[in-house]
C-alpha cells in the first residue's frame, strides 16, 4: 500500500468498518448546533456538505484510524474518522471555507485539507488555523503520497503567500494548545495518562481554544 514507505510516529488501530457515504452529509446534532452556533449564521449551515473521503485516506484510516507520519520536517498528524468532523466544525471551516475538509495538522497550527471545490480534480492544500480562507491557502499536491514524499515544512509554502508577520497573542495560544493536544493524545496512546484525566485535560483545552477564537 502507498503509505508503507513512510515513517509513522503514531500508529493506532485501523478502522474495521468503512463509513457510510452520508457520514459527513447528515444534519448537525443538537449538541453541535449549540456548541458551534457562532459559525451557523444561516439555516442551510445546519447540514454539512456531502463530502466523500478519497480512497487514499480511507486506506490510511483502515491501517491507522488517526496517527502521525514524519518525513524530514514534514509532519502529518492525521485525524481519526471521528476527529475530522470535530475539526471541521470547531475551527469554523463550515463558515469560512466550507468546501475544505481538514484531515491533518502539522504540529504548528497548519491544516492539511482536501479542496472539494472541483470534484474532478481534488487537491490537497495547506491552510492556517488562524486564517481560514480560500485566498490564503497553499497547494501541496494531488495525492497524499505526493504530498508526504516532500520533506519541507508546509509552513514554508504558506509563508510564500504573504509576508511573515508577528502572530497575535490569540494565535500564539491557539498554536500552543494544538501542540498540547497532540502531546496529550500521544501520551494517551502510550498509556502514560489515565482516561479520566485525559478527558478532563482535553475538554479544558478544547474549551479554551473555542473561547479565544
Amino acid at each position: 500500500m502507498w503509505y508503507h514507505k513512510f515513517t509513522f510516529f503514531d500508529k493506532q488501530t485501523g478502522l474495521s468498518v468503512l463509513p457510510e457515504d452520508h457520514y459527513f452529509s447528515g444534519s448537525l446534532t443538537e449538541e453541535e448546533v449549540k456548541l458551534y452556533s457562532e459559525f451557523l449564521e444561516f439555516k442551510d449551515k445546519t447540514t454539512l456538505h456531502a463530502f466523500h473521503l478519497p480512497l487514499e485516506f480511507l486506506q490510511l484510516l483502515q491501517y491507522s484510524n488517526g496517527g502521525g507520519i514524519i518525513n524530514g520536517q514534514r509532519e502529518f498528524g492525521f485525524f481519526s474518522l471521528q476527529e475530522i468532523r470535530y475539526y471541521y466544525l470547531a475551527y469554523g471551516f463550515i463558515k469560512w471555507a466550507p468546501l475544505l475538509l481538514p484531515v491533518a495538522l502539522n504540529g504548528g497550527g497548519k491544516f492539511y485539507a482536501y479542496d472539494f471545490r472541483d470534484l474532478k480534480n481534488l487537491k490537497i492544500v495547506a491552510v492556517s488555523s488562524g486564517d481560514l480562507s480560500y485566498e490564503n491557502m497553499a497547494y501541496l499536491g494531488g495525492s497524499l503520497e505526493e504530498v508526504l514524499s516532500k520533506t519541507g515544512n508546509i509552513e514554508d509554502e504558506l509563508d510564500q503567500l504573504y509576508p511573515s508577520t508577528e502572530p497575535s497573542e490569540k494565535t500564539k495560544r491557539r498554536i500552543e494548545i494544538n501542540k498540547e493536544l497532540n502531546v496529550l493524545k500521544e501520551e494517551k496512546s502510550k498509556g502514560k495518562i489515565e482516561l479520566k484525566l485525559y478527558l478532563q485535560i482535553k475538554r479544558k483545552l478544547e474549551d479554551e481554544i473555542n473561547q479565544i477564537k
